[in-house]
């Protein structure tokens, strides 16, 4: 088990003495850790040995201990005591990822892109019924009403805990000034009808107004996002469509926590390798959307690209396995070091999509799908303008196109 795995919540009369750090909010989901968990928790707790279920005073004693680092110095620390979980290609039975947040992120999710209306309602029942834990939305798929009925739902049948779920929701442009980052994230909480979102994050590094600077810099952005986890409104926060120049030149400098996650496209016609790599050596999460690459959106934006799960040599390897080349893809984006995020909103695939733990693709196979031709879907056009910031491919995402033949 990892050692984040073991977190849960700390006693609430200990938890109010602390003050409000990151360590402090970091620590509150910790209410024991088994004597056989990982070596790398306990030692940052100082209580390496101790047997059986941790004595709860001598935790809030190191808790307070920890409260005094600065908030840059804690999440150096906690980058120190993940990163080698961050971008590791995951175990056959690993379901979960360990943030430099210090929390635990379902490395399934449920991507929800294409889901709306009543049909939305249905589909996060039947999404936590096949097994999903982790829901990805977005204030801009605008079905963030539908998710939160379907989970007030389920929560009042007994279904499933609040505490259950890894909920990860996004910010979206018109919310990026300092002042509006509370408000759009407090709308989204109300949309939901959640006290808290697991995982917040910059949609796209876009900016409010064209030009040659981003309007307002995203050091604005990022320092509210700081105060709404401080607030305990946010659990970790990360960004989305982010390259690794642009979260090294406008993120990091200033950050006193730095993102969790990068959420990009990720999948076996586009490896994204150069930030796999980049955001592992930072201790950044990467999770994967259109991880099955996405067919349904591209239909609807008129791209004529491949559809990867008709893909002859993934069918192949998936008929070999007795799987599905749904499962197949999922498979080999988990063990090349990404969390996924398929979309669907039918049941019977909902519940093949989960099923991409338990099993792992041969070394042979996991290469054969690694050597695909490379071409990336979204190419971002959204967050062009011909007045920058970002005029074209290169400047968005700091690397020139490529696009082998399909």
């Amino acid at each position: 088990m990892h050692a984040w795995h073991a977190c849960h919540s700390v006693n609430a009369t200990a938890r109010n003495h602390l003050p409000l750090t990151r360590t402090r909010l970091w620590l509150r989901d910790l209410t024991f850790l088994h004597s056989k968990t990982n070596n790398s928790c306990q030692d940052m707790l100082g209580i390496r040995g101790s047997p059986g279920l941790i004595y709860l005073p001598r935790v809030t004693r190191q808790v307070a201990r920890l409260s005094t680092m600065t908030s840059r110095a804690s999440a150096a620390t906690l980058e120190t005591a993940t990163k080698q979980n961050v971008g590791a290609a995951a175990s056959k039975s690993q379901t979960h990822v360990g943030l430099n947040s210090g929390h635990h992120m379902p490395l399934v999710g449920w991507g929800t892109s294409q889901a709306t209306g009543d049909d939305c309602i249905k589909a996060t029942k039947a999404a936590i019924e096949a097994g999903f834990r982790h829901i990805d939305t977005a204030e801009q798929y605008k079905n963030e009403t539908e998710i939160g009925k379907g989970l007030q739902e389920l929560f009042k049948s007994g279904a499933i805990k609040r505490e259950d779920l890894f909920v990860t929701s996004k910010l979206w442009t018109e919310h990026h000034p300092g002042d509006q980052v509370r408000p759009g994230l407090k709308d989204t909480l109300s949309r939901l009808q959640l006290e808290y979102l697991d995982l917040y994050l910059i949609h796209w590094p876009t900016s409010v107004k064209p030009g040659p600077k981003v309007t307002p810099p995203f050091s604005e952005t990022w320092e509210a996002l700081e105060k709404c986890v401080e607030e305990g409104l946010i659990r970790s926060i990360g960004v989305s469509n982010f390259s690794p120049e642009k979260i090294e030149k406008f993120i990091l400098p200033d950050a006193k926590i730095r993102p969790a996650v990068n959420q990009v496209e990720m999948h076996a016609h586009w490896r994204n390798d150069r930030l796999l790599k980049w955001c592992d050596q930072q201790g950044i999460h990467v999770s994967a959307y259109a991880p099955l690459s996405s067919p349904v959106t591209m239909a609807s934006m008129e791209k004529d690209v491949p559809n990867l799960m008709e893909d002859e040599t993934v069918n192949e390897i998936a008929k070999k396995l007795g799987r599905t080349a749904p499962q197949v893809l999922l498979r080999w984006g988990l063990q090349h070091g990404s969390s996924v995020l398929p979309k669907s909103a039918n049941p019977d695939h909902l519940k093949e999509n989960i099923e991409a733990i338990g099993w792992e693709l041969s070394d042979e196979d996991f290469s054969t799908l690694s050597n695909l031709p490379q071409r990336r879907y979204f190419t971002g056009s959204l967050a062009m303008h011909e007045d920058g910031p970002w005029r074209n491919y290169e400047e968005l995402w700091d690397e020139k196109e490529v696009s082998e033949p399909l």
